[in-house]
């Protein structure tokens, strides 16, 4: 595994309390990635599949073989997720709920919704995708070609934040840029 130092993003003053590590590593079989998270506040109140989850404490994983377009997948702290696919931010094809149940969604918070906790939370987040996810690309993980990038964001929450491992340079918050990926 690789660990990764998440940097603060789009802000004038970076906020206390606020540090995300990831664990990340590729294979042939699957793609992982164990974060290790502290933030000020925390937000859950979705459960559902494909939710607007980057409004709530969401970590994300943006992965491209190099082929033109990428996949988002958008976890909360409780494991909801949101993925997708597509060449841009826009015209994005949702993976459909029974591809994505075979990812892997594990955090010390727990699974159930619980509102705003307005206080300084530690927590674990893991995620296990396996090849069979990636169907726009036969299913299949080339290691060789992966780029993409790691986000942590918090849109809605007490304590608005965005952060990312490999800088992206524009005015405002932007994730959807894959022009600033690099290889991981």
């Amino acid at each position: 595994m690789t660990l990764y130092f998440l940097k603060q993003a789009w802000t004038q003053k970076p906020l206390e309390n606020l540090e995300v590590l990831c664990d990340f590593k590729a294979s042939p079989e699957e793609i992982s990635a164990v974060f290790h998270i502290t933030e000020p506040s925390v937000k859950a109140e979705y459960s559902e599949i494909n939710s607007k989850v980057w409004e709530e404490s969401c970590s994300e994983l943006f992965l491209s073989f190099g082929n033109g377009s990428y996949y988002n997948f958008e976890i909360s702290c409780i494991g909801c997720i949101l993925a997708e696919h597509g060449k841009e931010r826009f015209n994005r094809e949702l993976l459909k709920p029974e591809i994505i149940e075979n990812i892997e969604l594990s955090s010390t918070l727990g699974n159930k919704p619980f509102g705003i906790r307005n206080e300084k939370t530690t927590y674990e987040l893991s995620v296990k995708i396996p090849k069979e996810v990636f169907v726009f690309d036969g299913c299949k993980i080339d290691t060789m070609s992966l780029i993409g990038n790691i986000y942590k964001c918090a849109d809605k929450s007490p304590t608005p934040h965005y952060m990312t491992l490999f800088e992206i340079e524009t005015g405002k918050p932007d994730f959807h840029r894959p022009e600033f990926f690099k290889k991981l």
